[in-house]
C-alpha cells in the first residue's frame, strides 16, 4: 500500500528509505579490489581529538570533495568518484559516528557537519579552493558549506538535495497548480509524517543501546537503507557490519532529527544567505530524479515542487543550471551515475584557469 504523505516528506522518504537501484543489478558493481577501498577505513584525519575517514584518489591541482546524503557515507561513491579521479584529484569521507569515522558528541545540526567538514579540509590540506559535490541531505551541507566558506569552493554540483523552507518555498505554487485543498492535504500529512519518522529513528538508536541489531530482524530492516547491489557484496556486508552498531544508529537518528527538516531554527538564517546570486559566479549544476508516479497527485505535486526549489537553488549562482536526469530516483548516484560524473566534468572545466593561445 502506498504511505498517503505530501511532496515535502515524500522527498525525505525517498532519501531515507529509497528503493535500490535495479536496473543494473550486481553486474555494474565496482571491482572487488574498488569495493575494499571503501569497505575499509582508509586515511584517519585528526579534527580535534577525533578522526574522519578520508577516501581520496587520482590526482590534479582541483579537489572535488563528495558529501553524501543522510544516513550515507563514503561508499555511496563508489561509481562516481574513482571515474572523476581520472581526470583529477578526489575525496570522499564518512561524517562522524558513519563508516569509518569516529563519533561525536552534541547534536548532529547542519552547521555542526559544516564545521567538521572545514576542520577536515583544513586538516587534511586539501588545496583550496574545491569542487564541491553534495547528494541529499549531503547536498544541503555543500550548499552551506559554500555560503559559510566561500573562499574554500570554487563549484558545486548539488545531487537532489534537501531543500530549506520547503513548505513556506513551495506553498504558492502548489496552491495555483493543485488547488487549495490538496496543498492543504500535503502539507497536514507532511506534518504528521515527521512526526512518525522523528520517533522511528528515536527508536532505531535506543534500540542499538541494548547491543547491536539483529541484520535478519525487521527492526533491522527499518532503521537502514536496502542493500544496494550495483555497491557489490563486499560494500554490502561492510555497511551490514556499521549499521547494526549503537555508533552508526546514534549518528543517523541524530543528523535526521536535527536536519533541514527536523529543526527550524536554521530558516531565518537560511532565508538571507539563500538568496539568487548568493554564490555570485561560481559554477552550479542542481540535478534532480526523474522518476515519480504521475497518476498521484501528492507524488506530481511533490515532483513539480522539488523541480521548483532545485531551479531556484540553481539561481543562487548566475552560473547556475538545473537538469533533470530521466529514469532516475533519488540516489541518481547508483541510477545514472554517469549524468553526476558528466556534471562535475562541466563544472570543473568552467572552473579551470583560462589557457593561453
Amino acid at each position: 500500500m502506498k504511505l498517503a504523505i505530501g511532496p515535502f516528506l515524500s522527498f525525505l522518504l525517498m532519501a531515507l528509505v529509497a528503493r535500490p537501484a535495479g536496473a543494473a543489478g550486481a553486474a555494474g558493481a565496482p571491482p572487488p579490489e574498488l569495493a575494499r577501498v571503501y569497505a575499509t577505513p582508509q586515511t584517519a584525519v585528526d579534527v580535534g581529538g577525533r578522526r574522519l575517514n578520508l577516501v581520496c584518489m587520482g590526482s590534479g591541482d582541483r579537489v572535488v570533495l563528495f558529501e553524501s546524503g543522510g544516513s550515507d557515507w563514503s561508499d555511496t561513491w563508489a561509481l562516481v568518484q574513482p571515474a572523476v579521479a581520472a581526470r583529477t584529484r578526489t575525496c570522499a569521507y564518512d561524517r562522524a559516528g558513519l563508516g569509518h569515522s569516529d563519533p561525536a558528541r552534541g547534536a548532529r545540526t547542519p552547521v555542526a557537519i559544516v564545521e567538521d567538514l572545514h576542520a577536515l579540509v583544513v586538516a587534511a590540506k586539501l588545496p583550496r579552493p574545491l569542487v564541491l559535490v553534495g547528494h541529499s541531505l549531503g547536498g544541503f551541507n555543500a550548499k552551506l558549506y559554500a555560503a559559510l566558506y566561500p573562499q574554500d569552493v570554487a563549484g558545486l554540483v548539488l545531487v537532489d538535495p534537501a531543500e530549506d523552507r520547503s513548505a513556506d518555498r513551495g506553498r504558492a505554487l502548489l496552491h495555483r497548480r493543485f488547488g487549495a485543498s490538496l496543498a492543504a492535504r500535503s502539507e497536514l500529512l507532511d506534518q504528521a509524517f515527521w512526526t512518525q519518522l522523528a520517533a522511528r529513528y528515536r527508536g532505531c538508536a535506543e534500540a542499538a543501546r541494548s547491543g547491536p541489531l539483529d541484520p535478519d530482524s525487521l527492526q533491522y530492516r527499518r532503521c537502514t537503507d536496502p542493500v544496494r547491489p550495483r555497491l557489490g557484496p563486499e560494500i554490502a556486508a561492510e555497511r551490514r557490519r556499521v549499521q547494526v552498531t549503537s555508533v552508526y544508529q546514534e549518528a543517523q537518528a541524530s543528523e535526521i532529527l536535527n536536519s533541514v527538516y527536523g529543526d527550524e531554527r536554521g530558516d531565518p538564517v537560511y532565508a538571507g544567505l539563500f538568496r539568487p546570486g548568493a554564490l555570485g559566479r561560481k559554477p552550479l549544476v542542481v540535478l534532480t530524479h526523474g522518476l515519480f508516479d504521475p497518476r498521484d497527485p501528492l507524488d506530481a505535486a511533490g515532483q513539480t515542487v522539488m523541480i521548483a526549489l532545485h531551479q531556484e537553488t540553481a539561481r543562487l549562482s548566475r552560473r547556475g543550471r538545473h537538469r533533470v536526469v530521466p529514469a532516475t530516483g533519488h540516489n541518481i548516484q547508483l541510477d545514472a551515475p554517469e549524468a553526476i560524473v558528466a556534471a562535475i566534468s562541466g563544472v570543473l572545466e568552467a572552473t579551470d584557469p583560462p589557457r593561453g593561445p
